[in-house]
């Protein structure tokens, strides 16, 4: 049956808040793992998560602890996220140094050509590779956007090319190292704002792989019944 056109406008803007959704999300978490928790920095997470719940609320009890001593938080961070412990073998936040022991690697290239094919050349220039953990979340966080726009303004077909494109991405990068990277550093750090911000960076990309695989079935199943002739 062919919906209304009432039913249709309706459907889009589900998708479109959902797709603002995930983007949030996205630039949120590639925030975390990208700048160094400030007490400036830790102050604006804690205020903006005020009031949350779930993983929100976690961020928001680790902003609160991290305040106590935001100098410490910030060694902790550097020391897992920018240094490492080499003689561990503590890899860094790379996808290429993470699957392949080295960066630049093939995935830092693989990375960037996607990027650039999805007309981003540059998504994080805080990053130092296109591969760092924060700008494969941000980049993700732009295909979010970018989808929500497409639905705002009626195209469907490029809505549902941008959940695609999220599809691919995330199961081609970050869902083949990110989430068990994030978990393996949950378990290394020992300081509480390192440990939450890689739990809950681990939960939701393993949660958001299943939600775009399901939304981009569903997206296209129905804009097909929508766009079909009447019987």
């Amino acid at each position: 049956m062919v919906r209304t056109e009432a039913e249709v406008k309706v459907g889009q803007s589900s998708a479109g808040d959902e797709a603002v959704r995930r983007s949030a999300g996205f630039w949120l978490l590639s925030r975390l793992f990208l700048e160094v928790p400030t007490a400036a920095r830790l102050a604006e997470l804690r205020d903006a998560l005020a009031g949350s719940t779930g993983d929100g609320a976690l961020l928001h009890a680790a902003a609160v602890e991290a305040l106590r001593d935001p100098d410490a938080t910030a060694v902790a961070f550097t020391r897992h996220l920018c240094l490492g412990d080499a003689g561990a073998g503590e890899p860094l936040p790379f996808e290429s140094h993470v699957r392949e022991g080295r960066l630049p690697g093939e995935n830092t290239e693989h990375v960037a050509a996607f990027m650039a094919e999805a007309g981003y050349e540059l998504v994080a220039p805080e990053a130092t590779s296109p591969d760092h953990l924060g700008a494969e979340l941000r980049f993700m966080a732009l295909l979010c956007h970018d989808e929500a726009e497409a639905w705002r303004a009626g195209d469907a077909t490029a809505a549902l090319a941008g959940l695609a494109l999220q599809k691919a991405f995330l199961r081609k990068h970050p869902g083949q190292w990110a989430a068990a990277y994030c978990r393996g550093l949950a378990e290394r750090a020992g300081d509480g704002y390192v440990r939450t911000i890689a739990t809950v960076a681990a939960t939701t990309i393993t949660e958001e792989l299943a939600v775009i695989d399901e939304l981009s079935r569903g997206a296209a199943a129905a804009h097909r019944n929508a766009m079909a002739p009447a019987a």
